[in-house]
């Protein structure tokens, strides 16, 4: 990919018109190319309570259509820089854990492959997990430094392994 993805031209098409995208970037089928590349993965399925954040990616989708793609306090415009695309979401598996975590780590293996940054919104902190051995199979051993009010690193919950609290 020679040119770098442009995001929709608000004055070409409002803000609230077409299909919802990251920033109003392309949405791409192939990673190959990018810088970074926002993958969905609307799941909640590891939430031990308040549901919902399986809508996260649409709903980041949808107000992102309100940035504009330049930074004018330091005069930055990010799309010169990087080449960055919407590559959809994961096919989460509703009902179940493990299922989501193959498909994360299927969904994400090309992006790892292209070497771009996934730039992953979900969902509940289960998917972390997935992410990271997605990442881990290509990069090896990874540190991770992670910004919460409590660490998430809980063994079992309710006798079994896997859940927002345990990634």
């Amino acid at each position: 990919m020679t040119e770098h993805p442009r995001p929709r031209d608000g004055f070409a098409s409002p803000r609230f018109a077409q299909p919802a995208t990251f920033m109003r970037l392309p949405h791409v089928e192939s990673p190959v190319g990018l810088d970074v590349a926002l993958c969905g993965i609307p799941f909640d399925g590891g939430c031990s309570y308040r549901s919902g954040a399986r809508m996260g990616p649409r709903h980041v989708r949808e107000q992102s259509s309100l940035i504009r793609p330049w930074n004018s306090a330091l005069r930055v415009h990010p799309f010169d820089r990087l080449r960055v695309a919407d590559c959809g979401d994961v096919d989460a598996v509703p009902v179940s854990i493990e299922a989501t975590f193959a498909a994360i780590e299927r969904t994400l293996a090309p992006v790892v492959e292209a070497r771009a940054v996934p730039l992953c919104v979900g969902g509940d902190h289960t998917g972390t997990r997935a992410v990271l051995r997605a990442l881990a199979k290509r990069h090896g051993r990874l540190g991770l430094v992670h910004f919460d009010a409590h660490p998430d690193t809980w063994d079992r919950y309710f006798g079994l392994p896997y859940y927002h609290g345990s990634t």
